[in-house]
């Protein structure tokens, strides 16, 4: 048994409950935090696909595009 759960079956029982709901807010904050980096990150990457979408579409650049066919 690891020194944390020693320590928490020492607390009386209403503050084990106290201990619980910590660990599920903790869980659910950083799994949230994780989500929102996601979705950041995917709101960015469309931002810039949109602003870039002329530099990388254009008649100019077309042989580029022909020499990675092989």
């Amino acid at each position: 048994m690891s020194d944390l759960q020693e320590k928490i079956l020492k607390l009386p029982d209403e503050a084990r409950k106290e201990v619980n709901d910590f660990v599920d807010f903790l869980l659910l904050k950083y799994s949230l935090s994780r989500k929102k980096r996601y979705k950041d990150t995917e709101f960015w990457i469309k931002v810039a696909e949109h602003s870039l979408k002329e530099v990388w579409d254009n008649k100019e650049d077309d042989i580029y595009n022909e020499l990675y066919k092989g």
